[in-house]
């Protein structure tokens, strides 16, 4: 019986099949499927030929004619999500990074084997990304090209990488958003007899990040003193199927870890805060060491805290300030009552003085013109 075929080659029969490969980039630029045509006397014969070749490609005979972004999505699926060297919230961070700046680039549709540290360099400075999420991709870049050397897939092209810093203005009252003492009292009132009162007025009298926050149980306050080490993460999907959740984790550097005084003041809202917590376990049935939980017990997520102040704010008509800008407002208030900028970046765990230096730079400007006012009494005195 003869064989079933589909093609005429040089006059000889084949049959052939057209199966994906990979990737490449066509001829307007798009990363589009690679499609190879595999031959036989047969179909199972053709078969079996696009089989082996595939193989080949897992064995690494054929990596380097992959295009770059199939590559990376190889190993960010098979590798990198499954790491434990990295917190979800990390992989999280580098993945989105990646995704939003890299993914759909004229890169990722190039032979990994053709593509040149120039080329990320380029795509880094061309990038309206911020510099922190192009600091991710280019962490990313790095532990993919590590793994992708060492199985010989490609060369590593990433140790020239340089990020780039965007220029910003230093000298504006505007570069931080704070809240205004008035803002944070209506805030605070309008959260009477609840949990989030206590949330707000220790955020704006320490510093603390949310997260910081949240993490926070009655013995990490010892006399007068705060004593951050930890933070709640909120873990967001890495897969469509995984939801959200919250975990424990380690403070956002080793420089975060520190003890925040806290004022008479202060001290005294703890104890309301306090007694609204038992009134709370004991109506709703649950019990925590925790000092900020939702009326079940569990962790706040932060998306629903930024829900519960822009409904605030609406209610009692003032405007919206993210809540990280009760950190700045700290800072702020620290730099205006003349605290050294150094105790200030300690009070705030910054790892370097120039992060802290934005809250006295806008105090700087306002100093500049109080000052050439005065100047302006002395040399515009009319006689």
């Amino acid at each position: 019986m003869a064989k079933k075929t589909n093609c005429v080659i040089n006059g000889k029969a084949y049959y052939r099949i057209y199966r994906k490969v990979g990737m490449k980039l066509n001829e307007n630029g798009k990363w589009v499927d690679d499609r190879k045509a595999f031959y036989g006397s047969c179909k199972a014969e053709a078969e079996q030929k696009y089989l082996e070749y595939m193989e080949q490609q897992k064995a690494g005979a054929c990596r380097t004619n992959r295009c770059l972004g199939e590559m990376i999505d190889e190993w960010k699926d098979a590798v990198f999500k499954n790491s434990s060297d990295f917190a979800n919230t990390t992989k999280v961070k580098y993945i989105g990074a990646y995704e939003s700046i890299m993914q759909s680039s004229r890169i990722c549709g190039m032979p990994a084997s053709e593509v040149t540290a120039m080329d990320i360099q380029n795509l880094f400075n061309e990038s309206d990304a911020c510099y922190s999420s192009l600091k991710s991709l280019n962490n990313f870049l790095k532990h993919f090209y590590r793994y992708a050397e060492l199985n010989g897939w490609c060369r590593n092209v990433t140790a020239s990488l340089v990020v780039p810093k965007r220029p910003r203005t230093t000298d504006s009252v505007q570069d931080i958003e704070v809240w205004d003492d008035k803002e944070i009292q209506a805030l605070a009132d309008e959260f009477s007899g609840t949990t989030m009162r206590f949330l707000i007025i220790l955020a704006a009298n320490t510093g603390a990040r949310l997260g910081e926050l949240l993490a926070l149980t009655y013995d990490d306050i010892q006399g007068n003193m705060m004593y951050i080490n930890k933070q709640l993460s909120d873990v967001a999907p890495i897969d469509d199927e995984v939801s959200y959740s919250t975990n424990i984790t380690e403070t956002k550097s080793s420089g975060s870890n520190r003890v925040v005084p806290l004022s008479q003041a202060v001290m005294k809202e703890l104890e309301i805060h306090k007694q609204v917590r038992i009134e709370e376990m004991e109506k709703y049935g649950y019990e925590t060491n925790y000092l900020f939980t939702t009326t079940n017990g569990t962790f706040y997520y932060k998306r629903n805290i930024r829900r519960a102040i822009v409904r605030a704010c609406d209610r009692i008509g003032i405007d919206y300030h993210k809540f990280h800008a009760l950190r700045h407002t700290f800072g702020t208030n620290l730099s205006r009552a003349g605290v050294p900028i150094e105790d200030t970046s300690k009070l705030l765990g910054h790892a370097d003085v120039s992060t802290t230096s934005k809250y006295y730079i806008g105090v700087s400007a306002q100093r500049k013109l109080e000052a050439v006012e005065k100047i302006a009494g002395y040399t515009l005195k009319t006689s």
